[in-house]
């Protein structure tokens, strides 16, 4: 068999296989008989032995047969790192790491390569392991051999346990400590012959001889796609005949190509990554790559993957922490800020219920923990340690199980706790919606962030909560904390991840102040009212009970924020309002009371830099920098804006009108197909003249109100006061001016 032939076999078995984007999982069942019957390895020693593969005799172990597959011979091609280039650069390649969604076009460097290679966690591949019963098995299978001999007799203390070695032996079989398990370890050469061409689309399936399998080359949450050959010859891609065989008809020798130049193989380019040491090691956590670990076994293990978890040592106990996001590689739960430890026996199993664990490192020397019937025990929050570093935070624990005390393994890691905070970045005020009755409150825009090992950064989106709240502060000048809050009095009216709404205090008119006993729509306003101070709210988060993404803490903000009162649009003038009927028509028509206009405190409506409150870094008061401003500081567009409606929960029909701009003097009104039996609301608003109409635009600088109803009784209409129902002013039917809006 040429060398060139080979080669190209066995390039397509490894291509298979750096494909896969994590758990090696190749599975090659016995295909049909062959000639030889000896594997790819065994085959090769034999054609070195007998000269037809020009090599040197005495080099044939494992690591020369690596060494003769990489050759000179074939022609020019692409390394693996460059054929992964051209695989992902259409930006249609599944992301191993984050099912659902494709891997970036632009990431495409080495190390992009290498993390794509170790793909998510993956499912277990046909490695030897223990199982329930103390046997070795392989993949699934139980071997029938032990892992642990019986017990002895108590002997005097020795030097650590020694691994059990698992081996290939010579005839291909898995030996553990030199016991031949009975189980292959690869499959048997088939007939030599043509190779198909096996290649990933630009769809990301596997193609074989150019035809789509349909199958995906890169499997769903880190799994790798199982390649194998069938009974029938054919390929299999998780299960499934492909329908392709994986060997062609015989054929003579082909003649051996120039030599071309030499493209460096995945192993290359991984060694040239790891070689600085400054490369994470997916198998531990917080630990780095050795730059020494580059044999050709160590790219294998490499590329298995990140585990979720820490490795187990047979022969001791294990205190080990569980992961709560193998994904975003965290162990600290965010409901509770609490970190789930697992006890395993020296066989690697689940201890029972009952056991102690004390001596943690990083955690108060006094602290004991015992197991449930999960073999498992959480830390809380506060008792684990704050910000040390790793040497601080790593090694053994005492384990006691019935009275005896043992040392564990030293690969217990106990994590930092994980510290939250919020930041406030922007306070305006703004308003509910346009309508009359639409709730005015204070805007406050924030940001969760968490402390990790000292490290502040933004909270990841998956774990942001609404979780923020707000109460008045009862002195401004003591520390925002649980006792100076009165949470008695919600004032939040609206809130998010990243904002909360707090409601401005409401300045009652005297009629309504007078009848908040007789009216149950003006004494739902009495929870609101101000009280004449200043009113400051202060923010939190967190309850500690596992609601929300707190980390079990209940956070104070520093930040104090003034909420500033909000005053009345006014009314009617008294003795100013007539109506008018003309052809079947009603107009309400008169002055608005603008004399004695309320102050106010600018909004949202106005430019950028005029609506935005400012932060004392001394103090942490945020407050509006210009404060209360008269009425005579409105911007100039500012007018009254009239709304008559059926119902007063903003159903029914409505027709609406509105002055002059108030800076042009604009005090009469006149309303047409003003109708009894509706009520009448005031608002002071933006006025905006266009082409064919004019709009008025809510500004909630003022509290908008319903102020009055339009009653009809026999031939005398009446404008009832909203507050004072008792109050009826009647009026008088007359003709409006002509120029009465001009």
């Amino acid at each position: 068999m040429s060398k060139f032939k080979f080669v190209q076999w066995y390039g397509i078995a490894v291509c298979l296989l750096m494909a896969a984007c994590t758990d090696v999982d190749i599975t090659m069942p016995k295909g049909p008989k062959g000639d030889t019957g000896l594997s790819a390895y065994e085959f090769w020693k034999e054609k070195v032995a007998d000269g037809t593969v020009d090599w040197p005799k005495d080099q044939t172990e494992v690591a020369d047969f690596f060494k003769y597959l990489k050759g000179n011979d074939g022609k020019d091609g692409k390394s693996a790192f460059d054929q992964w280039k051209d695989m992902i650069v259409d930006g249609s390649v599944d992301n191993p790491h984050n099912p659902g969604s494709k891997w970036p076009a632009g990431n495409n460097t080495v190390q992009d390569f290498w993390y794509f290679l170790t793909g998510a966690t993956g499912e277990s591949g046909q490695t030897p392991h223990i199982g329930d019963n103390g046997h070795w098995f392989v993949g699934n299978e139980d071997t029938g051999i032990a892992a642990q001999g019986e017990a002895g007799k108590d002997g005097a203390n020795g030097k650590d346990a020694v691994p059990p070695t698992v081996t290939i032996g010579a005839n291909d079989h898995w030996f553990v400590n030199g016991v031949d398990t009975g189980k292959k370890a690869t499959g048997t050469d088939g007939k030599d012959g043509v190779s198909p061409t096996i290649t990933i689309g630009g769809n990301g399936n596997w193609f074989v001889d150019g035809t789509d399998t349909g199958k995906k080359a890169v499997g769903a949450d880190g799994k790798s796609p199982e390649v194998a050959i069938g009974e029938n010859g054919n390929w299999y891609i998780n299960g499934t005949d492909t329908g392709k065989p994986s060997f062609g008809k015989a054929g003579k020798d082909g003649t051996n190509g120039a030599n071309g130049a030499n493209g460096k193989s995945a192993y290359e380019l991984w060694k040239e990554y790891i070689a600085s040491g400054e490369v994470d090691n997916p198998h531990k956590p917080d630990q780095k790559w050795p730059a020494d670990r580059n044999k050709q076994t160590d790219f294998w293990d490499f590329l298995t993957g990140r585990s979720s978890v820490i490795e187990i040592q047979v022969g001791k106990y294990n205190v080990i922490p569980d992961y709560w996001n193998s994904q975003l590689r965290e162990y600290v739960i965010p409901t509770d800020g609490s970190v789930l430890f697992t006890v395993y026996d020296k066989t690697g199993k689940k201890v029972a219920a009952g056991v102690q664990v004390s001596g943690l490192p990083g955690v108060g020397a006094t602290e004991t923990f015992t197991t449930d019937d999960n073999g498992q025990f959480k830390v809380a929050w506060d008792k684990l340690p704050d910000n040390q570093p790793l040497s601080r935070r790593t090694g053994s624990a005492t384990v006691t199980v019935g009275g005896v005390q043992e040392t564990s393994a030293k690969n217990t890691l106990v994590p930092n706790r994980i510290n939250v905070r919020a930041t406030v970045s922007m306070v305006y005020l703004s308003n509910a919606s346009s309508d009359i009755n639409a709730t005015r409150y204070a805007y406050v825009s924030f940001k969760y962030e968490r402390q990790i090992d000292g490290e502040w950064s933004d909270y990841p989106n998956s774990l942001n909560s609404s979780m923020m709240r707000a109460a008045k502060i009862k002195d401004i000048n003591q520390p925002v904390n649980e006792e100076n809050l009165d949470k008695s009095k919600n004032s939040t009216y609206t809130y998010g991840s990243t904002y909360i709404d707090i409601r401005r205090p409401l300045v009652l008119t005297p009629t309504e102040k007078a009848n908040v006993a007789k009216n149950d729509t003006v004494q739902r306003l009495l929870s609101d009212e101000w009280d004449g101070n200043d009113f400051y709210a202060g923010l939190y988060f967190g309850d500690g009970s596992g609601s929300y993404n707190d980390y079990g803490q209940t956070v104070y903000l520093q930040d104090k924020i003034h909420i500033p009162e909000i005053y009345p649009t006014p009314g009617f003038k008294e003795g100013a309002v007539f109506l008018e009927i003309k052809q079947g028509v009603t107009t309400l028509w008169g002055e608005i009371d603008t004399d004695q206009l309320p102050d106010f405190y600018k909004t949202y409506a106005y430019p950028s830099g005029q609506d935005r409150f400012t932060k004392d870094p001394d103090t942490g008061i945020w407050k509006f920098p210009e404060g209360k401003l008269p009425a005579s500081d409105l911007a100039k567009n500012r007018a009254v804006f009239i709304q008559m409606r059926t119902f007063v929960n903003g159903t029914g029909g409505t027709v609406h009108t509105g002055t002059v701009p108030l800076s042009e003097g604009g005090k009469h009104f006149m309303l047409t197909s003003a109708y009894p039996g509706n009520w009448i609301g005031l608002d002071i608003r933006s006025r905006t003249k266009g082409t064919n109409q004019i709009t008025y635009s809510a500004t909630y600088e003022y509290r908008s109100r319903f102020a009055y109803y339009l009653l009809k009784e026999g031939e005398q209409y009446f404008l009832v006061d909203f507050a004072d129902r008792t109050k009826r002013i009647p009026l008088e039917i007359k003709e409006c001016p002509a120029d009465w809006m001009d």
